[in-house]
């Protein structure tokens, strides 16, 4: 990416987005998957004979009172510190891995191409993961949610919308057992903030002829906060 920094690349800077910045030449390089496989979420809900991916460790409980970032551990304590707050959160299940490790490409381009046909102001988007890696009990890293921590960190966000993307997150956050039915474009209010469920993002890299309604709905869903 040329050093030139335009309006676009200083908006995504500021919103504590620079894990999108890199390579971006790398990442218009890798071709997209066939854009007529099935879309992942409805994989990810069919029964069937076809192989799944391990499930989320979803260890973490809501307790009663919220822990405060004291008690939290220290990864997440570190990264609240690298987030910006905004009235837009976004979080998807690998979000962990792109912020703490090597950032996906074809995500990377997704959501910056994304945030740039928003043409939101400054500040008006950021990103907390609900699940950071973690020691696995077998030496390897592996993502591990923790809702009640995600939650107090959207509240110290000063956070009023979360966009939820992909099944595993909605069913990391230990939301009431009525929500989590909510199907992608769905929205709902919860702790007085507004819940928008949408597919992973894989769901629109695999299937790009999807990412034009997606605009269409987040210019609408969006435009009260930005």
């Amino acid at each position: 990416m040329s050093g030139r920094c335009t309006p676009t690349l200083l908006a995504l800077k500021q919103a504590g987005l620079e894990y999108l910045l890199l390579d971006e030449a790398q990442a218009q390089a890798l071709a997209l998957r066939e854009a007529a496989r099935e879309p992942a979420w409805d994989r990810q809900e069919k029964s069937g004979s076809q192989a799944r991916s391990p499930e989320p460790r979803l260890e973490a409980k809501t307790p009663k009172v919220a822990p405060k970032p004291v008690d939290w551990p220290l990864v997440w304590q570190e990264r609240l510190k690298k987030t910006r707050v905004a009235p837009v959160v976004w979080t998807y299940w690998e979000l962990g891995l792109d912020l703490c490790g090597t950032p996906d490409p074809k995500r990377r381009e997704f959501l910056q191409d994304l945030l740039k046909d928003l043409a939101h102001p400054p500040g008006t988007h950021s990103f907390w993961p609900v699940s950071l890696p973690g020691q696995g009990g077998d030496g390897g890293q592996q993502l591990e949610a923790n809702a009640p921590v995600f939650w107090e960190g959207v509240k110290l966000l000063r956070c009023r919308v979360v966009m939820i993307m992909g099944p595993q997150v909605l069913h990391a956050l230990a939301l009431p057992d009525r929500m989590l039915a909510m199907r992608p474009f769905q929205q709902h209010r919860y702790q007085g903030r507004l819940l928008v469920v949408l597919p992973a993002p894989e769901t629109f890299i695999q299937e790009p002829q999807r990412i034009q309604a997606l605009r269409e709905f987040l210019r609408q869903a969006l435009a009260p906060f930005a």
